[in-house]
């Protein structure tokens, strides 16, 4: 089983309108409603290829009890720590000429019992676990060493762990010392200090990162090249040309789509490229991570991926 934990679920409102006049009074067509955040998104898309998943994290008051039903609805294996706070809502106006326009509500607090309860709930998980996903942001300070405090229970029972976040709450469980560190190249300039503006930089902070112990780095970019490194091994990785119509989720379903070539006893650079051409295929649909295998085995084909050395 591979679980995930989401610290700062949201209830994601698409409303769908004609345009939109400041203010003016506008009728929405139609308005769909699914469980956002990056944790939900990985178990989204592992339930689609066939792996089994637990999401897990923090849900309060009546949006999260809308969230667990939306998940029950989806059959998205689910276990949050109810909180007393209201978990957030995020809304998306999408008009008809294809413009976006997203507004986020400020995440709820949460006290260190309701984090202590969170961290108890995943070391509960760890004997039925393969991998632990932790995924996203901290909703406040009195979460911002849950991640740190997972990775560390799972390193000491030999579960493998993933650290796609950024911020506070990433630098803290970075020092535990995930599996695998994933993160997009804004959020990790912004979270370690550190410009990634060529190869040399590159190559400099795999150094830094793999010295400290961490498996395996990887730095996406979007639909630019991304960059991933072992200790014995370092990619260049060119994603599949496509049209993009939503890029929301594409970096969960890569952990998606990586998850499951590990789960077929995949070599790295092998479950790489699944989740590379995971990541695109996402892309190329408004559903957020929910990619069927075969639709993303399509385009495994024209992910490039080389060898990135030094020179």
């Amino acid at each position: 089983m591979i679980t995930t934990v989401t610290l700062n679920p949201m209830l994601d409102k698409t409303v769908y309108v004609q345009n939109i006049r400041r203010g003016q009074v506008e009728r929405a067509s139609k308005v769909e409603m699914v469980v956002g955040g990056k944790g939900v998104n990985v178990s989204r898309q592992l339930k689609r290829l066939g792996v089994e998943t637990l999401a897990t994290g923090f849900a309060g008051g009546e949006i999260g009890t809308m969230l667990e039903r939306l998940l029950r609805d989806e059959d998205i294996p689910h276990e949050f720590v109810r909180v007393a706070g209201m978990s957030r809502e995020g809304v998306t106006y999408r008009e008809k000429d294809g413009t976006i326009t997203e507004l986020f509500e400020p995440p709820h607090p949460v006290t260190m019992d309701e984090a202590q309860r969170l961290v108890e709930l995943v070391d509960s998980k760890l004997s039925d676990s393969d991998w632990i996903v932790c995924s996203g942001s901290s909703p406040s300070p009195e979460a911002d060493t849950v991640f740190e405090k997972i990775i560390q229970r799972a390193k000491g029972r030999s579960v493998n762990t993933v650290l796609d976040s950024y911020g506070t709450v990433c630098r803290n469980a970075a020092r535990s010392v995930p599996t695998i560190l994933k993160m997009n190249k804004n959020e990790f300039e912004q979270t370690f200090g550190k410009i990634l503006s060529g190869p040399g930089d590159y190559h400099r902070m795999f150094d830094e990162i793999l010295g400290q112990g961490i498996s395996c780095c990887i730095v996406t970019d979007g639909s630019h090249v991304l960059y991933a490194a072992t200790s014995s091994q370092r990619w260049k990785i060119n994603p599949p040309k496509i049209s993009p119509v939503n890029s929301t989720g594409s970096g969960d379903s890569m952990v998606g789509g990586m998850m499951y070539g590990f789960t077929q006893g995949w070599g790295t650079e092998r479950a790489l490229k699944l989740g590379v051409a995971a990541g695109s295929c996402n892309a190329q649909r408004w559903e957020v991570a929910n990619c069927s295998l075969e639709d993303i085995a399509s385009l495994e084909s024209e992910v490039m991926i080389e060898p990135f050395t030094q020179q």
